[in-house]
């Protein structure tokens, strides 16, 4: 039964409201972000693709199991279907699929909209035993949680199961006051979510139902506050029927399915990590955990722990047992399954929402003890103070940790969800997937093959944008029988060397879209013709659903003529230069080079000038080979970037490129996360080998900045890709700090 409501409960519920509305604005807005743009690579983009593109499946040969064997034209055999985790992350996404069909927003739909009902569930939970300020404490502590941002539209098992548990517990409780039959529906349905969006789910819900069982049929009627044993019996068998149903269903469909070996296989290879000390384990586990929680969150999750226990054992409600299950089930997940939480950082994702009802009961114990305190001087103040010393002090946290929750945003949707990924270089592919959508996909039916370099590194996101297999091909078809059943051929110059790029332009016709190589098969080899991308900053509405952290890219329809000069020349090609005036400042680059090799000196030193005017000329610096760092250009907007420019005197001997990797000093202002201690390659190779850099010329290496939160150092030095001898600074440092992000 809720609690009596003090003389000031209508201001506490108004300022309630108040703090919940704006909690779940700004958690609808993270949801919301982008939701039109095109899944890139990472766990937001590739990962909730992958599901579904396993729904799709289902559809297309009209069976209930997700499988692989994405677009091969044929149905997949039982050996091919996902049986690692229950259906329903498939099946829910299947079902917006027959609505909507094969769309880009299709993809993160489901977690959106099931992110959006989380902060009012947990501001119902709350409330209903706790009184509303609680409500808006739980609510908002779980919206600035940098793991509950991140992967608010995750469209992954974690949303299911977080909000199929809430709804259960919520559901359950507003049953038992009203006793109405909607709300026990409501408590169900939210355990079949939970109960199929994965094995977690059953962990995150099972001691609660254990409880249930505890406090329907074993303790004495006066151990436990009064309730309707008969309408509690009835959603207790009812919510022990799902589970235990549901847990047959997996089963059975499993065996039919001749995959119950794999799935246990499956488990295994989850897990690991017997022997380990949990200090240990946790230790290296820090620096995400920091940065997806805060230390302030996870110390007040300890804290709240032991005093939710006690809570329950003094009272013996339900609610009291909502967060210490959701605890179980997290830990359990967490701890054990060693390899997936190793690889994956959103592992602990359901610590958020135990922190979120926790940090409730933490402060409203707080509140009653002052209340208590208060009452020996006034017993009509004594429920005023404590119920707002309550709300006050639970909002405290949400406050401090407010400008972390607003900074990760950018962060996570940047990286795909992978923040550091352990120092390995990211890419979000969308300047690939961009000429997929625009040059590609208009030519070709789906369902169509792609013969795809290695460089390409051809995931579940191209595969969801194109809709067709892809077939590794070192080389294009042209002129063979099967360049009219694979028309496109698609590459990375970044990923390939000097050599392989004159062979590959000497037998086909390239076309050059950034750093994307594109060869229509059935075309005749042709000299090399370079398209524009157009980039340009999105517009407001642009940046709102399409292009958050990426800008905005229009494919050139004709080649561009500096591009194309450029390239041309560089691989020995004929080449006309362009007669129009330069208007971009890597057009001017471009010119400079034009007239160096053309032995124009005054034009060459004119543009020189005109491109040192606009680059940071403080940062400079030589390297033996002849090689001059000439200064740096830092580049703003939603996909920030470092420039390096250099000018070499002679040509290189191999191909190298400049390596930058990025290190986090110190602690970002009014930030509670510690410096990320993982040092990570921030530079992919250029798109043009250095071993076909022209001497006196002007070249540029370009680093996108997915800064992380905190004083970032990005220090740059030159690596060898092969055997030759490559750049060393002539004072013997070993790198050259370009930037220092703060």
């Amino acid at each position: 039964m809720r609690g009596p409501k003090p003389a000031t409960q209508p201001v506490i519920e108004r300022v309630a409201r108040a703090v919940v509305i704006l909690a779940s604005v700004w958690f609808g807005f993270t949801a919301f972000w982008g939701l039109f743009a095109i899944p890139g690579g990472g766990h937001l983009g590739a990962g909730s693709a992958g599901n579904v593109m396993a729904a799709e499946q289902m559809l297309k040969w009209h069976i209930v199991y997700p499988a692989w064997n994405w677009y091969d034209g044929h149905p997949p055999p039982p050996s091919a279907y996902i049986c690692h985790h229950p259906f329903g992350q498939y099946w829910v996404p299947a079902v917006f699929l027959a609505i909507f069909h094969h769309h880009d927003f299709v993809v993160r739909l489901p977690a959106t909209l099931m992110s959006l009902a989380i902060p009012p569930l947990l501001y119902g939970i709350a409330r209903e035993r706790w009184g509303a300020g609680m409500g808006a404490v739980a609510a908002a502590a779980y919206v600035v949680l940098p793991i509950s941002v991140g992967f608010s539209q995750f469209n992954n098992l974690e949303t299911y199961c977080i909000f199929g548990a809430l709804l259960f517990f919520w559901g359950h409780s507003r049953h038992m006051v009203t006793g109405k039959r909607r709300h026990l529906w409501a408590s169900l349905v939210g355990l079949c979510f939970a109960c199929s969006g994965d094995w977690a789910g059953y962990l995150l819900v099972g001691p609660m139902v254990v409880w249930a069982l505890v406090r329907a049929f074993v303790l004495p009627v006066r151990l436990t506050p009064r309730f309707n044993r008969s309408t509690y019996a009835r959603w207790w068998a009812l919510s022990v029927s799902i589970a235990v149903g549901s847990v047959l269903l997996w089963l059975i469909l499993f065996f039919k399915a001749g995959q119950l070996i794999d799935w246990v296989g499956a488990a295994q290879a989850r897990g690991g990590g017997e022997g380990l000390k949990l200090r240990a384990v946790l230790d290296a586990r820090k620096t995400w955990l920091d940065f997806s929680f805060t230390p302030l969150a996870i110390l007040l999750g300890k804290i709240a722990a032991p005093v939710c226990l006690l809570r329950l054992l003094v009272t013996r409600r339900d609610e009291e047992t909502y967060s210490l299950s959701l605890l179980f089930g997290a830990v359990a997940q967490y701890l054990g399954f060693k390899q997936g939480a190793d690889v994956h950082i959103f592992w602990p994702h359901y610590f958020a929402p135990y922190f979120a009802l926790a940090l409730a009961q933490l402060v409203h114990a707080s509140g009653a003890v002052v209340g208590f305190v208060v009452r020996r001087f006034s017993l009509r103040l004594a429920p005023v103070v404590a119920a707002w010393t309550a709300l006050s002090i639970g909002l405290v946290p949400a406050v401090a940790m407010a400008h972390d929750g607003f900074k990760s945003l950018w962060v996570w949707r940047r990286t795909g969800g992978r923040y550091d990924e352990n120092g390995i270089l990211i890419r979000s592919h969308l300047d690939m997937l961009d000429v997929v959508e625009q040059v590609i996909n208009p030519r070709t039916i789906r369902g169509t093959p792609i013969d795809t370099h290695p460089s390409a590194q051809w995931g579940w996101e191209h595969q969801w944008k194109f809709q067709g297999l892809n077939e590794d091909v070192l080389l294009p078809l042209s002129s063979t029988p099967s360049a009219a059943s694979h028309p496109f051929w698609i590459a990375r110059p970044s990923g390939m060397n000097a050599d392989e790029q004159r062979k590959i332009v000497g037998s086909a016709h390239v076309r050059v879209y950034g750093d994307v190589w594109l060869v229509d098969q059935r075309e005749p080899a042709a000299p090399l013709d370079a398209y524009s991308m157009n980039e340009r900053e999105p517009n407001p509405i642009e940046w709102l659903l399409f292009n958050p952290t990426e800008p905005h890219r229009q494919v050139g329809t004709q080649p561009d003529p500096w591009l194309t000069w450029e390239w041309r020349m560089h691989l020995g090609q004929s080449a006309l230069a362009p007669t129009s005036e330069p208007g971009t400042l890597d057009e001017m680059r471009i010119a400079h080079n034009i007239a160096v090799l053309h032995g124009d000196d005054a034009t060459a030193e004119h543009w020189r000038e005109r491109i040192e005017a606009q680059i940071d000329r403080t940062v400079t610096t030589k390297y033996d080979t002849g090689l001059a760092l000439i200064g740096v250009r830092l580049v703003g907007g939603v996909e920030p970037r470092i420039e390096a420019w250099f000018e070499t005197s002679k040509p290189f001997d191999g191909d190298d490129y400049f390596a930058v990797r990025s290190s986090v000093s110190g602690r970002a202002p009014f930030s509670l996360i510690p410096p990320d201690t993982t040092d990570r390659d921030s530079a992919f190779p250029g798109s043009l080998p250095t071993k076909l850099w022209k001497p006196h010329c002007i070249y540029v290496a370009t680093t996108v900045l997915n800064h992380r939160i905190g004083i970032e150092q990005y220090s740059g030095r030159w690596i060898p890709r092969d055997s030759a001898p490559f750049p060393h600074r002539t004072d013997n440092r070993p790198d050259t700090v370009l930037l220092i992000a703060r």
